[in-house]
């Protein structure tokens, strides 16, 4: 799967662009500010749905413009298809698949791009929410099933702690909380399910990824820490009957502090190298190599799914990779994958004669050189 081209109209610094990049490696060189991450961040918004950067997406409309539009013919096998994408201040963002109206959610699950940014880092050292993010936005949608349980969960949720914050007494909460309850473990315990099945999925493309980056001097573990006490070998009704009995046994907690204290909202993940949590002794260094681990193992995922690559995008990706770390992702990204690489600095020598070297100064691309 690649971008055969690619047209923005006022997004961010692009007042208007239509680019055909390279169908392997294109990287990105030119100083800061001059629109390199803008560039990745339309491709991402077209192939993912979302943008990397901000929730707030009218921000990606042109300083002086009232709306703007980005478009990615995007080639797959013999076959091709646009996604496009419209936005205004003043309406709804629309996503048209061959110029038909779509709901994102159906264009794009999983999305058709894979992502690493310097913001990634907050997945391995950042709060328990950035880990959950990267479960329910990038690793979940591989089970169709997970988007439609988790909206159900978040909307069951939102009405179960409304009626603990209340201050409706006791005997009352009980009777009004109890259907909410029935939906509570019945979507929470699909969820946690389908993360436990999917990660296990994902381990041993993770760890055959991280020992290539590290050259099989680190080897890398996670655990997936519930805020139900979880056993091995338990199927979705004993889960389902696991997350009834501790909500109900801790119900008088969750009434005094006023919120729901388990589910998966609460869950968490924690990464090892050597047996050493990440989070609290990893280096820099380390940390963004099992971020970058953790993104081309969805990319393998996905492939092995869809029977092809999805786009890769990387952001400073070289930034505090040591030469041994660099030269096992280059070794990784020699796959048949399309990848955009952004660089402050030139990339000569990299990735032979697979990749194209462009410029980019103030919303312009400059033809790059083989």
């Amino acid at each position: 799967m690649i971008i055969g081209r690619l047209e923005l109209k006022n997004f961010r610094n692009y007042a208007n662009l239509s680019w055909r990049p390279h169908p392997y490696i294109n990287i990105l060189s030119g100083n800061n500010a001059q629109g390199k991450t803008n560039l990745l961040e339309a491709i991402f918004f077209c192939t993912a749905g979302r943008s990397f950067r901000t929730s707030r997406e009218r921000e990606m409309i042109g300083w002086t413009a009232e709306s703007c539009y980005a478009a990615a013919e995007i080639e797959k096998g013999e076959s091709a298809f646009e996604i496009s994408v419209c936005l205004s201040h003043g309406g709804r963002t629309h996503f048209r698949l061959n110029g038909q109206k779509k709901n994102r959610g159906k264009i794009f699950r999983p999305g058709l791009s894979v992502s690493f940014t310097p913001a990634d880092l907050d997945l391995v050292g950042g709060s328990p929410s950035e880990r959950r993010k990267w479960l329910d936005l990038e690793l979940g949608p591989f089970d169709f099933r997970y988007l439609p349980s988790l909206d159900k969960f978040e909307k069951v949720l939102s009405q179960r702690n409304n009626l603990l914050r209340s201050g409706a007494r006791q005997g009352k909460i009980i009777e009004l909380i109890e259907p909410w309850n029935e939906q509570m473990f019945l979507y929470g315990s699909s969820i946690i399910m389908f993360r436990m099945r999917l990660l296990k999925a994902l381990f041993p493309r993770l760890r055959e990824v991280f020992s290539v980056l590290t050259s099989g001097k680190e080897e890398i573990t996670f655990n997936y820490i519930s805020s139900l006490p979880l056993e091995k070998g338990m199927g979705p009704a004993d889960l389902r009957g696991l997350y009834e009995e501790t909500a109900r046994k801790n119900f008088g907690r969750e009434v005094e502090r006023q919120q729901t204290l388990f589910g998966p909202h609460r869950d968490d993940l924690a990464f090892f190298i050597n047996g050493s949590d990440v989070r609290r002794f990893g280096s820099r260094g380390q940390q963004r190599s099992v971020v970058l681990a953790l993104k081309i193992s969805l990319m393998r995922l996905f492939f092995e799914e869809y029977g092809e690559y999805p786009v890769l995008l990387l952001d400073d990706v070289f930034l505090e990779l040591d030469r041994q770390r660099q030269r096992g992702l280059e070794f990784i990204l020699g796959e048949e994958a399309q990848v955009f690489i952004t660089s402050e600095r030139r990339l000569d020598g990299c990735f032979g004669g697979r990749s194209r070297t462009y410029t980019v100064d103030g919303g312009k691309i400059n033809r790059g050189e083989e």
